[in-house]
């Protein structure tokens, strides 16, 4: 594949669900800032050139970071909402010479437990001809429940169950997510223009018609969401460095 492939990590949050005064992608696990251990898992990965992290204007721990000083990692000031982060990092990446046919893949900053195999699987995928568009995924194992929260009758209840949902076909989506640069860019750009909320890349591509392909990821690839995350992810890193 002549189409160079790059990635981009938006750490610009503050991850509010999360609370503390540090930002969880600074958080220490294992050892070490979780954005450092996704940063080191995208550089083992000789298949990518550059990696762009848009992070806050006020961020003074990124450059802390051992692998912040890596010629492949490029920081660039990230924006208030991730789509406009990852356009920063868009801008950043064709500053550096990426072309429009080349591969982005935008992974959270706060998925420390991404695997090498996961990167490969995506990178086969998108060298598969004709390929649109990849996002890592896992399908539903929980049974699922719709909540309404207005039928809400006692302080100890978070809600009421208000059906339960089909499970066949559920996939969570997770990252990266991986697009050809111009497709990401535009669908990005029409999407906030239109103002569609992104929650995630795929849903930008999807609003055009594009119909990405799902590539099966690891369970453990969770995101780093709420406190009691912490240990877990903690726990399979430990494992994982025997």
């Amino acid at each position: 594949m002549n189409d160079r492939i790059h990635a981009i990590v938006p750490a610009g949050g503050r991850g509010q669900r999360f609370g503390g005064p540090v930002p969880k992608q600074y958080l220490e696990v294992a050892g070490r800032p979780v954005l450092s251990h996704v940063l080191a898992r995208f550089l083992q990965a000789v298949e990518i050139d550059f990696i762009a992290v848009p992070i806050a204007k006020s961020d003074v721990r990124f450059e802390e970071l051992v692998e912040a000083r890596d010629p492949r990692v490029l920081s660039a000031e990230g924006g208030t909402e991730r789509a406009l982060s990852v356009l920063a990092g868009i801008t950043t990446l064709r500053a550096a010479g990426a072309g429009p046919s080349d591969w982005i893949l935008v992974h959270d900053a706060a998925r420390p437990l991404l695997t090498t195999g996961e990167i490969f699987a995506l990178i086969e995928a998108i060298e598969t001809p004709g390929c649109p568009g990849v996002v890592l995924a896992v399908p539903a194992a929980d049974t699922l429940k719709r909540v309404d929260v207005l039928a809400r009758t006692d302080e100890v209840a978070d809600g009421a169950i208000g059906s339960t949902l089909v499970r066949d076909g559920i996939w969570h989506a997770m990252t990266p997510q991986a697009f050809r640069l111009s497709d990401l860019e535009h669908a990005i750009e029409r999407a906030l223009a239109a103002g569609h909320p992104v929650t995630d890349e795929s849903s930008a591509l999807e609003a055009m018609g594009t119909q990405p392909w799902l590539v099966r990821g690891r369970r453990s690839n969770i995101k780093l969401t709420y406190p009691e995350d912490i240990e877990l992810v903690d726990a399979i890193l430990r494992q994982r460095a025997k």
